[in-house]
């Protein structure tokens, strides 16, 4: 026999009304009790205030001193009580940090991650010196705690020459915080070195704060005089052949995400003025959609045949909208927007160390220093990762270790010369100097620098053009100041 539902439901409620029912008479008849023993003299309420004062007063006495806006702090009260807290635990270890380092295309993408391994091989040294060729640096991740105890010798790197540790150039539309490649969380942990390419800085610095999950964080920005890095992109895509096959590809003036928002409208909140605003963005991209096949002869053509076929100034016009105003939408994130992207970071990053200042530390650095002065700025990196005082890692092994990455960096940019040959050199000699000497300018291509007295003067008169154009020249200042600002706030740290 089936029983419907609504009768199971009946027969068990029957049993608890009946328990309710027992209930409110024996209310009742309490009620009745006490107001007959006190001859119904005064109002229940008054009988009942009277039988419960001393619970009353004993709980407001315990509660006294725990009210809610004890528990509700302004933020600056809170910060100093967990910086007290801080400086009455034993001093942090370099490990209890997340080491974040930031760069964009053409302000050092190969220095950054050169300067990661030779933190790595510092370590491995100091810790694991018989396992010299334990980290892999091709590898995207390398672990630095022991297998078997667990006990950390390294930071883990996460980021390696193909792959950054997030995606770069994309962020959650939710959060506007960078996102991993398959939609990870943006998340810093303690005891790891994140390298990372353009990230998309778009959230708020509350949402930055919950991504820091480590104790501690140390971001190393790398930034480069706006001018310069757009003019080195020029002529480093611009090459026969071209170093990087996306230019093949892409779109110079798609400005949209896959969402349909904006770069502008993710980096005007921050970096947005008067004058730098949507309208100013549209005009560069009309400007850019101006000389992009706009001809019919260059219907069909490519972003890096326009960079061949145009006169220099427009090609460096166009090579420029797209690295202010591009999202990188149209090449698979490889490049686009770096230079708003990086000023908006700027902003972002100075606000986070202002919102968490014994939290968070930031070093600008640029790559126009380390090519100057090579082994003090990495010195200077070192220090920063490291902590000045670190007895662990040496400053004698970080200055040793600087001064290689000196003679290595001349090396490859073709500055060391041999002396003593010339003319003396045997054929096979001479054609073995000539092959070395065209890999280093392959290789010195990354760092575009002037070979020739002609190449430095059509550098300046480039330069002059993008000063003057009323297009490109208000966020390239702009952006120039943000550089410069951000970099006279970092001399002083270490």
């Amino acid at each position: 026999m089936k029983v419907s539902r609504k009768c199971v439901a009946m027969v068990l409620a029957l049993p608890i009304a009946l328990i309710a029912l027992q209930i409110v008479g024996h209310t009742k008849t309490t009620l009745t009790e006490l107001s007959t023993e006190n001859n119904i003299s005064r109002p229940l309420h008054q009988q009942n205030e009277e039988k419960y004062a001393p619970l009353i007063s004993r709980f407001d006495q315990l509660t006294m001193n725990n009210t809610y806006d004890a528990y509700n702090l302004p933020k600056e009260d809170w910060k100093k009580r967990k910086k007290k807290q801080d400086n009455d635990e034993t001093e942090l270890h370099y490990h209890d940090y997340a080491i974040f380092i930031v760069m964009y295309h053409k302000t050092g993408y190969v220095l950054s991650r050169q300067l990661k391994k030779v933190v790595s091989m510092l370590e491995i040294e100091a810790n694991r010196p018989n396992e010299p060729t334990l980290f892999n640096a091709n590898l995207h991740t390398n672990y630095g705690t022991d297998k078997i105890t667990g006990k950390r010798f390294a930071f883990d790197t996460i980021g390696g020459w193909t792959r950054s540790a997030f995606a770069p150039r994309r962020h959650s539309f939710q959060t506007h915080c960078p996102r991993g490649y398959r939609h990870e969380p943006f998340l810093l942990k303690s005891g790891q070195i994140y390298m990372q390419e353009s990230p998309d800085l778009f959230c708020d610095v509350k949402q930055l704060e919950r991504a820091i999950l480590a104790r501690r964080a140390k971001i190393i920005h790398f930034v480069r005089n706006p001018y310069d890095m757009v003019l080195s992109n020029y002529l480093y895509h611009s090459q026969e052949p071209t170093p990087e096959k996306w230019v093949h590809n892409d779109d110079p003036c798609m400005t949209w995400y896959e969402n349909k928002e904006t770069l502008a409208s993710n980096v005007l909140p921050s970096i947005g003025t008067d004058e730098i605003n949507d309208k100013y963005f549209y005009n560069i991209f009309k400007m850019c959609r101006s000389l992009y096949q706009s001809k019919s002869s260059m219907w069909n053509s490519t972003f890096y045949e326009h960079l061949l076929e145009l006169d220099p100034g427009d090609g460096l016009r166009l090579a420029t909208a797209q690295m202010v105003a591009a999202s990188g939408y149209a090449n698979r994130h490889k490049a686009g927007g770096d230079v708003a992207r990086m000023a908006n970071n700027i902003v972002k990053l100075k606000e986070l160390q202002s919102y968490m200042p014994s939290e968070v530390e930031v070093l600008t650095l640029s790559t126009e220093e380390f090519i100057k002065t090579t082994a003090n700025s990495t010195m200077k990196f070192l220090d920063f990762v490291f902590g000045a005082n670190n007895t662990i890692i040496s400053r004698k092994k970080r200055w040793e270790a600087a001064q290689l990455r000196k003679k290595q960096f001349e090396k490859v940019s073709g500055k060391r010369r041999d002396s003593g040959k010339g003319s003396n050199m045997s054929p096979r000699e001479n054609a073995r100097e000539e092959k070395r000497k065209q890999s280093l300018k392959k290789k010195a291509s990354h760092f575009t620098q002037s070979i020739t007295q002609e190449e430095k003067e059509t550098k300046e008169s480039l330069k002059k053009l993008l000063h003057s154009d009323k297009d490109l020249a208000p966020i390239l200042k702009l952006t120039e100041t943000l550089v410069n600002e951000a970099l006279s706030a970092s001399a002083k740290v270490v």
